[in-house]
């Protein structure tokens, strides 16, 4: 912590004890502590600029936190800021706000999510969790999340498998059904916008939420050398795409995306 100030640390130690109470305590935003953490550390909250967003994993998700999260603050990001401990961000989450379910409820306040055909998050998740570093750590840990012995090499049928048979409430984050991972069932959006239509959407979002039209402004982030959207017909054949339809229904029909 040498060179932080007090005062950081103090608040950074405050917002970290708000979120512990908000993830410990009993409250409308999750049955455990675990889905309750899940709620609070995906909603981003600007009190300035009047917004909401939830992240959704696979579906440009670092872009987008690493944009807003600078556009924030200006672009000066505090010096003891670290990107997935959201106690450090400027954009808060809702154990910071005291008043969080009327703010949920308030008009007033922007509320929209990024979604994505789920046959190309599939094919995202899969080669960037599974094929980039097939025997690293985080693949081992992803393996056992799915019940599948840690040194086998994962073919993508398997895969999609193994996730069929998961309850949403176990899915890793990265594959979880959108309609739970943004919950659909606890926020009114007024925008949702489809990944596919990111690229024209985001300056203009960009524009109307910070007055920034300048294509700097979008902080890209782990994007892959060629686009997920072309490789549907290498990883599915027609049975996977009935049991990815199977599986995630909810996102097909809530997002009007044709299997």
């Amino acid at each position: 912590m040498a060179g932080f100030s007090v005062a950081q640390n103090m608040e950074n130690l405050g917002r970290y004890l708000r979120r512990a109470r908000f993830v410990m305590l009993p409250n409308r935003y999750g049955e455990t502590p675990i889905l309750r953490a899940r709620f609070n550390d995906a909603v981003f909250v600007s009190l300035r600029h009047r917004y909401l967003f939830t992240s959704n994993e696979k579906v440009a998700n670092s872009t987008l936190r690493a944009t807003f999260q600078s556009l924030e603050c200006n672009g000066h990001l505090p010096r003891h800021y670290k990107p997935f401990k959201r106690w450090t961000g400027p954009l808060l989450q809702p154990s910071d706000i005291g008043e969080f379910p009327a703010l949920l409820n308030d008009p007033g306040i922007r509320k929209f999510c990024v979604v994505r055909h789920p046959y190309t998050r599939l094919i995202s998740c899969f080669r960037d969790k599974f094929e980039r570093e097939p025997r690293g750590a985080g693949y081992r840990r992803k393996m056992r999340e799915l019940g599948l012995p840690c040194r086998k090499k994962l073919g993508f049928g398997e895969f999609l498998e193994a996730v069929s048979r998961q309850p949403q409430q176990l899915m890793n984050s990265h594959w979880r059904i959108q309609y739970y991972n943004v919950f659909m069932d606890r926020i009114h959006y007024g925008e949702i916008i489809r990944y596919e239509e990111l690229p024209e959407r985001l300056p203009r979002l960009l524009t109307e939420l910070y007055h920034k039209a300048d294509a700097g402004a979008v902080l890209t982030r782990h994007r892959q050398e060629k686009s997920s959207d072309a490789l549907v017909e290498q990883y599915f054949t027609p049975e996977l795409k009935a049991l990815a339809h199977e599986v995630y229904g909810l996102d097909f029909q809530t997002f009007g995306y044709v299997p």
